[in-house]
């Protein structure tokens, strides 16, 4: 997940210490661009029997860099309830999923474990139901999603010609984000 970009507004007003203008814009613009990507989505689903592995959710890979799950998995028969957070990030490339998990609340007995993995192209929520009950899953997600990189502002400093940036000893371009 991307970081807020702070802008600098010096220390007095007009006291030349703050970001230039067009540097403050693009940190705008980025903070927003990482807004805007973040989207949360809420949904409900049953799990049937205790069969491994059953998907109670699943996302596009392409629509997925890293995201947060919490599921209230109950039994409707019974008072047996858990919460559990799951936190997730897909790998470089796209070919699995790294998450933790834990859980917030449980009443009674545990009724299911928790999964995930990339099968096709999607990211996947498992259960592992732990009782042949049929039970119901409320699923809130928040997915972020960074796309192509938005590229940052060259930096350049002061005192020296427009268009000479400043870059590394090999030459490559020091921007404020990659």
């Amino acid at each position: 997940m991307a970081t807020q970009q702070v802008i600098n507004i010096g220390t007095l007003p007009n006291d030349g210490e703050g970001d230039p203008l067009r540097v403050a814009f693009g940190k705008i613009n980025n903070n927003f661009s990482n807004l805007f990507a973040t989207f949360v989505n809420t949904s409900n689903t049953y799990s049937t029997g205790s069969t491994p592995g059953q998907v109670i959710f699943e996302t596009p890979v392409s629509g997925f860099t890293n995201g947060v799950f919490i599921v209230r998995s109950n039994d409707p028969g019974t008072d047996d309830t858990q919460n559990v957070t799951l936190s997730a990030q897909i790998n470089a490339s796209g070919t699995d999923v790294k998450f933790t998990g834990y859980a917030t609340t449980f009443t009674g007995n545990s009724i299911c474990n928790y999964d995930m993995d990339v099968f096709g192209s999607n990211v996947r929520v498992l259960v592992n139901p732990l009782t042949s009950a049929s039970l119901f899953h409320f699923i809130s997600s928040q997915i972020m999603y960074v796309g192509d990189p938005i590229p940052g502002l060259d930096i350049q400093l002061d005192g020296y010609p427009t268009g000479q940036v400043m870059s590394t000893e090999n030459d490559y371009n020091i921007t404020t984000e990659d």
